[in-house]
């Protein structure tokens, strides 16, 4: 078997003719390449060199038989924070040079924390507040949100509803628990906790870090009681907090 790397045995292999695409988020750019084994052995293919730029190589695990031709599917990765647009360079093996082209789409990603939230003595309309870590790891700005409020659940109201509707009405039939169930959890639950963040509307360049005041108020007819808890949706992550009474 011959290994060809980035700077050996190039005249083992035939690439196609059309040029190189690869799309997606920088860290996750993918297309596909035509190679054709040239050899009477077979080839492992380790490596192509790019010309120009910062890119060095795209790495490859691949081999091909004797005369094997085949669409090969490739993947590369520029780092987390280029920015969206279309890049070029070139591939060139034995002679034969392709562009090859990476498409970077927009990629929004965030890392949050903490993702989990613990808080102590319940009451009706208390705050509670935490310190968050925000970054933007991905390659646009990021606008932290305006959150407004959020559902408050203690963790045994559909335990309790369903038990007391069962001894209620469980004679009855199903119909009969089930709309005493419905009117357990409605008289039972708890309103909508306010949610701030001082923060918003705040705009994160790619790469900057904050941190971030957050605030959540417990409605007034929160059960001092009782235990909450609940998930707060922040772009594509979840907080999740808990208040024990």
């Amino acid at each position: 078997m011959i290994t060809l790397t980035a700077n050996k045995m190039h005249e083992k292999l035939h690439i196609g003719e059309q040029e190189i695409v690869l799309n997606g988020p920088p860290h996750k750019l993918t297309g596909h390449i035509f190679m054709r084994n040239n050899d009477t052995e077979r080839l492992f293919i380790k490596e192509l060199a790019l010309s120009g730029g910062k890119q060095e190589a795209i790495q490859f695990i691949t081999s091909l038989l004797p005369d094997e031709e085949r669409n090969h599917l490739i993947r590369y990765q520029l780092p987390r924070r280029t920015a969206p647009g279309i890049y070029e360079n070139t591939v060139e093996v034995a002679g034969q040079k392709r562009k090859i082209k990476f498409i970077v789409q927009q990629n929004m990603d965030i890392y949050l924390s903490p993702g989990q939230l613990h808080f102590s003595e319940v009451a009706p309309g208390k705050s509670y507040t935490a310190i968050l870590s925000l970054t933007n790891n991905g390659n646009v700005p990021f606008t932290v949100p305006d959150i407004k409020h959020v559902t408050t659940l203690d963790p045994d109201y559909l335990c309790r509803a369903t038990a007391m509707a069962m001894r209620e009405k469980g004679k009855e039939g199903y119909m009969a628990m089930m709309d005493e169930i419905t009117k357990n959890v409605y008289r039972d639950m708890a309103g909508w906790a306010e949610v701030s963040i001082k923060e918003k509307g705040k705009v994160l360049a790619p790469g900057e870090r904050t941190e971030l005041q957050f605030t959540i108020t417990l409605p007034d007819n929160a059960d001092s009681k009782k235990d909450y808890f609940g998930d707060i949706r922040f772009w594509n992550k979840a907080i999740s907090f808990n208040i024990k009474a």
